[in-house]
């Protein structure tokens, strides 16, 4: 498809960078003093002829005069000159954008039927394709893009390239979900991240428990992001309808239960409650640390301060005491269950 390179607009209005306080006192003195000769504004400017030259010499190249004994040009029909040609460019070159995407879509759909159709459903990517993957399914979606994810400190390299990919595409007004875990509200790094999705028009939500890391763009691509693994698989892209309907149920069923978050709240707001009920029923449970930690989606060292704090709250000197006082309180049972996900 041949492209027309229309420069010479253009290149006068880039040249606007040479325009400097000489040759603005040029054109107010021709303005005032139409068809004097280049001798006469030498001399009334006090100038070099050569320099004087040189400031009509850019204002006739922008327009702005006219003539061998220079006569000024206003500056509204000198800009309505440069800018005719540059919008009959734009023109076109929406006309040529148009019809770029107007053929190549069936050919995008028809890729995509191919590759569903006879590539495996679920495949295993490295890191390199995962986030090649990710960019393409990001910048192709326009429908809804959901996604389950941990805080950013324990989210791994797969999910930090989806990061940026799911801000830009709420920032390009597609309907965005995500659910993250209470514990994000208090990590300063998740938190701010948060705050530029919501104002970019996007859903957050936190809950008690995050059962896996996933991303749906369209209802048609599905992404499970992964810690990696010895054969180096950072995540598993899914295209069988089957299983990418099974992750929006479980994406709406925690939806709906979730706690919403609004750039007007500070800390954990009203889900403190909610976390700490839950890291309870887990104590209770037996669980280690980490395990605790990867369930309500914090760090081990930050885990260790709230389990401190509950302790002190609840005047106790240790984990099992925390326990007994939580079931006789009747304050276990309303957080998350105790069967580990990961």
């Amino acid at each position: 498809m041949a492209v027309p390179t229309e420069t010479e607009p253009a290149g006068a209005l880039a040249e606007t960078s040479d325009v400097d306080d000489f040759v603005i006192r040029t054109y107010e003195h021709i303005a005032a003093n139409p068809g004097m000769a280049l001798a006469g504004c030498a001399e009334r400017l006090s100038a070099r002829r050569t320099d004087v030259e040189r400031a009509v010499d850019r204002l006739r190249h922008l327009g702005l005069v006219t003539g061998d004994r220079p006569v000024a040009v206003s500056p509204d029909t000198a800009r309505m000159a440069l800018l005719l040609p540059l919008e009959q460019i734009i023109r076109d070159r929406s006309r040529q954008l148009a019809d770029c995407l107007r053929w190549s879509r069936p050919f995008e759909d028809a890729f995509d039927r191919a590759r569903r159709g006879a590539g495996p459903a679920v495949t295993r990517l490295g890191l390199d394709e995962t986030e090649a993957l990710l960019t393409e399914a990001a910048r192709r979606c326009t429908a809804e893009l959901v996604m389950m994810q941990s805080c950013v400190a324990q989210e791994p390299p797969a999910a930090r390239c989806a990061r940026p990919l799911v801000l830009d595409t709420a920032r390009r007004g597609v309907p965005v979900r995500l659910l993250y875990p209470h514990s994000g509200r208090g990590d300063t790094v998740t938190r701010s991240y948060l705050h530029e999705v919501t104002a970019s028009s996007g859903q957050v939500r936190t809950c008690d428990d995050i059962f896996d890391r996933f991303v749906v763009f369209d209802s048609s691509t599905a992404f499970i992001l992964t810690s990696g693994d010895e054969a180096g698989c950072a995540a598993a892209v899914i295209h069988e309808p089957i299983v990418i309907r099974f992750l929006l149920r479980i994406h709406d069923h925690v939806w709906q239960s979730a706690t919403r978050f609004t750039l007007r709240q500070s800390g954990y707001g009203n889900a403190l409650g909610v976390l700490k009920s839950s890291i309870l029923d887990l104590l209770a449970a037996g669980l280690t640390d980490d395990v605790i930690a990867r369930r309500v989606g914090m760090s081990e060292r930050t885990l260790r301060r709230h389990i401190a704090a509950i302790m002190r709250d609840m005047s106790v000197g240790s984990r099992f005491q925390a326990g007994v006082a939580a079931a006789s309180a009747g304050l276990l049972g309303s957080g998350t269950p105790a069967h580990d996900h990961f």
